[in-house]
């Protein structure tokens, strides 16, 4: 419904520029125009009387009236060239009394007489003027006198009948054409009230049907309807519905713009000029006809309301107010046109057709806009109310999906617990992508955050990973500002960075943490899926913060307390990693048993201290000795077990010989404590079937050594 009537006013449009055309073809009809002839006129309020009208007995019963009214005396030309029938038209057509005479026998006999409240039947014509025929006095010499209640300069024209009547006819389709799609304008803005309920389609409704009366009275197209005689007939009508009108503009204003919320102070400037119309609507009432001073006083009030309006547009333009943008056109040629009708009615510009009937024109542009605005208006309402319901499906949505987030983060546990640790964060981060991913569509992602000084970045592969880091190099400020700031927000960069939403994340430990997106044109998250993307990119960043202390826990379990080496679970089960890898790949691949000679004795004769302290030593001498691609782990008791991937035995016998070569004995409570080792090397074959072979012939090595009477290497066969 909302639609049709949107698309109804854009007919309205079109008609309107039809209007405008048949406005603009009357302007520029060049035989449509009066007949050329020079009419004098004498003010009867003045004392001195030319020549010519001294002869005239009766001159001074005529001149009887105030001086600050307007009588004029208008001699009508006998030399022009006569038409068949010939019209008299006075302009303007709200002008108190015509009377047109003829002298005989040198006083002025009264031959017709016209006022615009003596109103009992439709007119001839439109109105706007007050019409005499001549045809049947084209012999004889007449005069006007033109009579108003204050002072006014009028128009006095003598057309051909017919030119007239043809013209007459045009103004009368244009009017009948602008006063129906003003009307017609009323009827779809009720139908929008009848939708939705707003007070500001009444009072745009009320406002409307006041002006189109004021338009019609002051266009003169009221006295084509007898049955609004009573407005026609009341002198102080006009005038009423003006005030009326324009009081009901500011209201319209007020709730159209929202003033009170969003131009507090000049809304309580609306509420002045409203009341200031209140006050003349009521003077119209009261006093009859209207002073021209309070006449004034309204016009002056009008147009000290200019200002205000045009500093109210400015005002919420500038705050992106669209309502602001329909009322700024709307009101542009509107007041530009009442500006000159003011003008013209003051004498200051001529009254001529564009600024005498350029205001009817221009409020029915108005009236469109206005239409096109209040229907604007309910579009945004809809939309409003859209995305409320598409925020709170999505609200919805976020909260079931943070209600899965334990299943998530159990998935990833399970995930990590039968990973190593050096992988812990390829599991968090491809584990968090790829659920995302299902939710939401973007093209790569990583989770950053900076500790220590140092930017870690994860992402799902290593040349995603050379990616966000080449946008944290050349964006880092703006990627900290915004993580500083705490609000989800597309990156402003460079073309190649446009596609970047950085989604901040709040966490302790670290000078800042984000998730980046690379997302296409068409990502708009709402509020509720920020919040989500916020809460998932937090979730994410806590598990990798995490995974360090996870990682702590699995070393301690893998780590014998002593020696710091592994302890006999774990370096089994690197012994088993790298069997697999290295027949796998060819490799060469050697293990060896490092045993402590005497180990007992030493224990006995020194104490357990002084044999712990001989295993630390030994140990460290392992790790400092041994390649660094070295595993190397408590077996048991006194017995080490060294894995040396791509080494064969025989270069694994020159590494524990340097070892044993540069044990050095200890000195406990100033006594010698001497230590020895005996070792067993076994290496990896084409015929080894897994590590309890290797095992097996390393440990019969080290028998060998110690049979042979120890602190010896041996290699297996």
């Amino acid at each position: 419904m909302i639609g049709r009537l949107h698309y109804a006013t854009i007919a309205i449009s079109v008609l309107l520029v039809a209007i405008l055309l048949t406005a603009s073809k009357i302007v520029t009809k060049q035989n449509l125009a009066p007949l050329k002839a020079t009419v004098t006129y004498h003010d009867l309020n003045k004392d001195d009387s030319p020549e010519s009208l001294r002869r005239i007995e009766n001159l001074g019963v005529l001149s009887a009236a105030d001086k600050d009214t307007t009588n004029l005396l208008y001699r009508l030309p006998n030399n022009i060239q006569q038409p068949d029938h010939p019209l008299l038209v006075v302009k303007p057509g709200h002008l108190n009394e015509t009377s047109l005479y003829k002298l005989n026998n040198g006083r002025l006999e009264l031959i017709s007489k016209s006022s615009r409240y003596d109103f009992e039947a439709a007119p001839e014509f439109m109105g706007f003027q007050h019409e005499y025929k001549l045809h049947s006095h084209a012999k004889e010499e007449l005069y006007l006198q033109v009579k108003h209640y204050r002072k006014v300069v009028p128009t006095v024209e003598i057309w051909e009948y017919e030119t007239f009547n043809r013209v007459d006819n045009q103004y009368n389709q244009l009017f009948t054409a602008i006063f129906f799609g003003i009307i017609l304008l009323i009827l779809v803005n009720t139908f929008f009230y009848l939708i939705i309920k707003r007070k500001e389609y009444l009072l745009y409704i009320f406002y409307n049907s006041t002006f189109l009366i004021f338009l019609m009275g002051s266009t003169g197209y009221i006295y084509q309807f007898p049955a609004l005689s009573i407005l026609a007939n009341n002198k102080n009508a006009l005038f009423i519905f003006l005030c009326l009108s324009m009081y009901a503009l500011y209201n319209f204003t007020q709730a159209f713009l929202s003033t009170k919320k969003l131009a507090p102070i000049e809304h309580k400037f609306l509420n002045v000029f409203r009341v200031s119309m209140l006050v003349f609507f009521a003077a119209g009432f009261i006093l009859s006809p209207v002073p021209q001073l309070v006449v004034s006083m309204t016009n002056l009030t009008l147009v000290l309301a200019f200002p205000l309006y045009l500093w109210l547009v400015i005002k919420l333009l500038r705050q992106g107010n669209r309502q602001a943008f329909f009322f700024a056109i709307a009101f542009a040629l509107l007041i530009i046109a009442g500006v000159c009708r003011i003008l013209a009615t003051f004498g200051i510009l001529p009254m001529n057709f564009l600024f005498s009937h350029g205001f009817a024109i221009a409020s029915l542009l108005e009236a469109t806009i206005f239409t096109l605005g209040l229907a604007d208006r309910v579009l945004q309402i809809k939309a409003q109310r859209d995305t409320a319901q598409k925020e709170f499906l999505e609200s919805t949505q976020a909260y079931e999906l943070q209600k899965n987030f334990s299943t998530l983060l159990n998935n990833i546990t399970q995930k990590l617990h039968n990973t190593k640790s050096h992988d812990y964060e390829t599991i968090v981060v491809s584990t968090f992508l790829k659920d995302l991913r299902r939710r939401i569509k973007f093209v790569s992602a990583a989770a950053i955050y900076q500790m220590d000084a140092k930017v870690h970045i994860y992402a799902a592969s290593g040349q995603e990973r050379q990616k966000f880091s080449q946008v944290i190099r050349d964006n880092s400020l703006q990627i900290k500002r915004i993580c500083d700031l705490k609000i989800p927000k597309r990156l402003e960069a460079d073309i190649i960075y446009e596609d970047m939403f950085i989604i901040p994340v709040a966490m302790r430990r670290h000078e800042w943490s984000c998730l980046i997106l690379e997302v296409d044109d068409e990502f708009r998250p709402t509020p509720s899926m920020l919040d989500f993307l916020q809460h998932y990119a937090t979730e994410l960043t806590r598990c990798l913060l995490n995974i360090e202390s996870l990682r702590l826990i699995k070393t301690k379990a893998e780590t014998d307390d002593l020696t710091r080496l592994l302890n006999r679970g774990a370096i089994l089960e690197r012994l088993e990693l790298n069997l697999v890898r290295a027949q796998r790949n060819k490799d060469d691949l050697s293990i060896a048993f490092v045993d402590v000679d005497n180990f007992k004795s030493v224990n006995d004769r020194f104490g357990h201290e002084t044999g712990d302290r001989c295993l630390k030593n030994l140990a460290q001498l392992l790790i400092d000795e041994l390649p660094k691609n070295s595993l190397i782990g408590r077996y048991g008791g006194d017995e080490f077990l060294v894995i040396l991937p791509k080494i064969n035995k025989l270069e694994a016998k020159h590494f524990l010989t340097i070892v044993s070569d540069r044990i050095i004995p200890m000195v406990v409570e100033n006594q010698r404590c001497e230590y020895t080792i005996s070792i067993g090397v076994s290496e990896l074959k084409p015929d080894t079937k897994d590590r309890l072979q290797l095992i097996r012939e390393a440990d019969k090595a080290l028998y060998a050594s110690k049979d042979q009477g120890k602190n010896q290497i041996n290699l297996a066969h």
